[in-house]
Formats: C-alpha cells, sequence, structure tokens
C-alpha cells in the first residue's frame, strides 16, 4: 500500500513556504472492488477515489485500478466523483473510452474504461488537515518524506523510495480547493494563518 504526500504552497493565501500535504493509497489484493463499493470504501476511509487532473498528477498517482472518473450511462461527458468535477484531461489508452462502459480504471500511465461492476484495485486520496507549524520548502519536503520513515538524509535516494512527496497547486480548480480548506479552519485557526500549512 503506497502513500503519497504533497506539498501544495497556498499561493493566493499563504507565502508559498506555506503548504499541504495529500496523499493517496492503492488498494490491491483482497482489496479489490467495485467502481462504486471503492468510492463508497475511499468517502468511508479517505476522501475519495484520485481526481488526476494533468500531466503531472497522472505521473504521481502511480499503480493500477480504480480511479475517480465515471460518466452517467448514456453520456459522453466525463466526471470526477469529488464534486462531480468535469474532466478537462484525460489519458485514455488506444480505442478508449469504449462505448458501453461507464468508469475508469488506470493502466499504466494509461486510462481504460470497464463495466463498473468489475473489481478492481482502487486509488483513494485523503483530505488536507490543518497543521500549526511555520516550514521552508525544504522543511516541509523533509517532513513530507520522513512521515513514513523515508531517508531524508541521503539526496541520491530515488524519489519514488518516499510513502510521500511534493506537488504544487496547478489548475483554478487546485486553489479554488485550498482556499474553502482554508475557510473551513476555525477563526483562532486563520487569525494564525501565517504560522500554519496543511496536510
Amino acid at each position: 500500500m503506497r502513500k503519497l504526500c504533497i506539498f501544495i504552497p497556498l499561493l493566493l493565501l499563504l507565502s508559498p513556504a506555506y503548504g499541504y500535504l495529500l496523499r493517496f493509497t492503492l488498494y490491491t489484493g483482497s482489496k479489490m472492488t467495485t467502481w462504486e463499493n471503492a468510492q463508497a470504501f475511499c468517502r468511508e476511509h479517505h476522501t475519495d477515489l484520485v481526481t488526476i487532473r494533468n500531466e503531472q498528477e497522472n505521473g504521481i498517482f502511480s499503480g493500477y485500478g480504480w480511479i475517480g472518473l465515471y460518466r452517467k450511462s448514456g453520456s459522453s461527458i466525463w466526471k470526477w466523483s469529488t464534486g462531480d468535477e468535469l474532466a478537462n484531461y484525460t489519458n485514455w489508452d488506444a480505442n478508449e473510452p469504449q462505448t458501453d462502459t461507464d468508469c475508469a480504471y488506470k493502466s499504466s500511465d494509461k486510462w481504460r474504461t470497464n463495466r463498473c461492476d468489475v473489481n478492481h484495485s482502487f486509488m483513494c486520496y485523503d483530505d488536507l488537515i490543518l497543521v500549526k507549524e511555520n516550514k521552508t520548502w525544504e522543511e516541509a519536503l523533509v517532513h513530507c518524506r520522513s512521515l513514513d520513515g523515508g531517508n531524508t538524509e541521503d539526496p541520491a535516494s530515488s524519489y519514488w523510495n518516499y510513502s510521500y512527496d511534493l506537488a504544487t497547486l496547478i489548475t483554478p480548480y487546485d486553489h479554488t480547493y485550498a482556499r474553502e480548506k482554508v475557510q473551513e479552519a476555525t477563526t483562532d485557526e486563520v487569525v494564525q494563518l501565517s504560522t500554519l500549512y496543511l496536510c
């Protein structure tokens, strides 16, 4: 089970030295299930099935399994299960999407469709948590990589040797989502925002 921690600077609200961490978990083997059950599991134990908005995120969310992409039967419009966001970025494999299948899974770097009632591995992501620490970008990187005991002292260590790592806000939706998460904090936390980052 692999988890990913992403440091995201809150460019509209905070100095770039502050950010938040995001992680994803890949469930395989005995956890394989249908798209709907995977979504329910992710929503109960995490936040939701992963949303992939660009090529960089497609590389970050590595693995094989259901992602949060779906369409209503008979529709040509693909949406993400988190808030029904339209899929502006897709990475379909050749001859995809199929016309008679409505749920998407990641296979290597490409995406494929399948019937939603077929069992697959699946990828969940975790929501953001407010942390009352002031860190530079480098300190946040070390913190992120040390969450699961990664060797932060060896600069030659491969990026993929860490269970958690860093990324940035890219789309306007990312900025809006980050702003909403910060605004959900209590008044005292928001007042002290200059000393906080989210994970």
